[in-house]
């Protein structure tokens, strides 16, 4: 293979938002998403893999960068948390994805007891040839706001509310959580884009701004709390014309089966408070936790991986 697998050391986030942006398109992210995807996952640039052309200078251009797996790790956490993989076009199918997951993973034993990645239905099989192991699954839902409100007055307001740390409030042991990311990521979120949001008393939601969306990395709502009416009230302060995510809600949910049919658990939209009506989610992305144990020996390669 005339391929160098390196650390990202070393190389300038702009190359690394130009691969990236070459691997999974441009779309419509914010100028320095990328730096911020850097910052707020805890990339460890030692430890994360970067595949380049066999003789790149330390300095790599832009058109000897093949592939990288991306390593995040949040404090006192002894599993250590993929940030993404991806190959350019041209290098997929001959088992490059698979050797950057191998040496990402040779980086991480002795110091982590397992690496964990997000994987989409598409991409299960192939981390399950890996070693790779299911032990979550989940869901992000997406609904518009339910207020007739500009976006440059609420994000005024949004402006106006403290980013509080990930458990906000005392609450009771038995607090129900609607949907959640990780605390790392939280913590890492820039203040400016960060909110702690009450939308009914006993409720909080950890919400930050993903270019036009509104992205909920945490709900957690007080046991007496109807979490459906707390979602309701997150939608009607935020603009109509703004997307609403709920990132890794529980697919088998008595909440998220009431989100996905768009009422009240079944009570009669017409007997709830305008603020309680809930707009229609649908599932924007499936995903699941899979973990390899980093004492375990991945398969012997097979045929189009990577």
């Amino acid at each position: 293979m005339d391929v160098e697998l390196r650390s990202l050391r070393g190389v300038a986030t702009d190359a690394l938002t130009a691969l990236a942006e070459d691997i999974f398109g441009r779309g419509e992210r914010a100028p320095g998403w990328f730096a911020r995807k850097l910052e707020r996952e805890g990339v460890d640039r030692e430890r994360s893999v970067l595949a380049v052309a066999a003789g790149a200078p330390e300095h790599v251009p832009h058109d000897m960068l093949f592939g990288y797996f991306l390593i995040g790790q949040d404090p006192s956490d002894r599993i250590a948390h993929s940030a993404g993989l991806g190959v350019i076009a041209a290098r997929r199918g001959g088992g490059l994805g698979r050797a950057l997951v191998e040496a990402a993973a040779a980086r991480l034993a002795g110091r982590f007891t397992a690496l964990r990645v997000l994987a989409e239905p598409e991409r299960e099989a192939f981390y399950a040839r890996l070693g790779l192991v299911v032990t979550a699954r989940r869901l992000t839902l997406l609904a518009h706001g339910t207020c007739p409100i500009s976006h440059a007055r609420w994000d005024r307001e949004l402006a106006d509310q403290a980013k509080q740390p990930w458990s906000p409030a005392p609450t009771s042991s038995d607090a129900i959580e609607v949907c959640a990311w990780r605390p790392g990521a939280w913590a890492r979120t820039p203040p400016a884009l960060a909110a702690t949001l009450e939308p009914l008393p006993g409720a909080w939601a950890h919400v930050s701004r993903e270019g036009r969306a509104l992205l909920v990395q945490r709900m957690l709502v007080a046991r007496g709390v109807d979490p459906l009416a707390a979602v309701a009230a997150l939608l009607a302060t935020t603009p109509t014309t703004m997307p609403l995510l709920l990132y890794g809600v529980d697919p088998v949910s008595s909440i998220t089966a009431a989100l996905l049919r768009g009422d009240d658990a079944g009570r009669s939209r017409d007997a709830l408070r305008p603020a309680q009506q809930l707009a229609e989610f649908r599932v924007a992305q499936r995903f699941a936790a899979m973990d390899l144990a980093l004492t375990r020996q991945l398969d012997k390669l097979a045929p189009g991986d990577g």
